[in-house]
């Protein structure tokens, strides 16, 4: 079905990139990238990734010419499909983009280190405006995803069904930069922060600032010793 950059090489000499790179990254922060060069069977993976709930399943299998790799869903904290294809659709329906970021990217639109640059949670909205918020979120094995997202904003009671969906332990998609797009397992999200947030917040909310200055709560503080 994908075959390593070695594989299939005899139907495509002379092509210059491959048709489809499919990047996993595990929990355990290890990779592994495969490559397509027959664009047929590479739309035919588009197509399988698309039309389903990618990590619903217990495993996902790999095969080229001579080996089969199986890969533990629950293992996988992302799927990257590195392609020039127009097909992918799963961006969430109430955004008009949400495509990742560089940590720097990231940074140079939310300063954390300056606070007063940042965009206060609690502002005047009206439903229907353009917003445009950037997450990061944090996944297991340290590891990190930066995104930017735009949509309209909408009633105070639809903005806890964002919190929901990326809570609900499915698939999340996401527009790469490079073209092509990824699946976050988010049966492996530890945690999200979104900048600006929204002002209506879970009544069990706790209320605290960030110390900023410290790593780890508590680290070095001569206070506590």
């Amino acid at each position: 079905m994908i075959g390593t950059e070695t594989n299939l090489q005899r139907r495509t000499r002379g092509r210059s990139s491959p048709a489809l790179e499919i990047r996993f990254e595990f929990v355990d922060g290890s990779k592994e990238i495969l490559v397509q060069t027959d664009p047929e069977l590479a739309g035919i993976i588009e197509r399988q990734v698309n039309g389903s709930n990618l990590f619903s399943h217990a495993r996902i299998v790999v095969a080229d010419d001579y080996s089969k790799s199986v890969f533990v869903s629950s293992q996988i904290n992302r799927v990257d499909l590195v392609c020039n294809s127009l097909g992918f659709g799963g961006i969430p329906p109430d955004h008009s983009d949400l495509v990742e970021l560089t940590e720097s990217e990231f940074h140079k639109h939310v300063p954390l280190d300056e606070p007063t640059r940042l965009h206060k949670r609690v502002q005047r909205r009206n439903v229907g405006d353009l917003l445009i918020s950037f997450l990061h979120l944090r996944m297991r094995g340290d590891s990190h995803v930066y995104l930017m997202g735009e949509y309209l904003i909408k009633l105070p009671v639809e903005s806890q069904y964002y919190m929901q969906r990326l809570l609900s332990k499915g698939t999340f998609s996401i527009r790469l930069p490079q073209g092509g797009q990824g699946f976050l397992n988010l049966q492996n999200l530890i945690g999200y922060t979104v900048y600006p947030g929204v002002p209506e917040i879970p009544a069990d909310s706790w209320i605290v600032q960030p110390k900023r200055s410290r790593n780890h709560c508590g680290a070095n503080d001569p206070s506590l010793t």
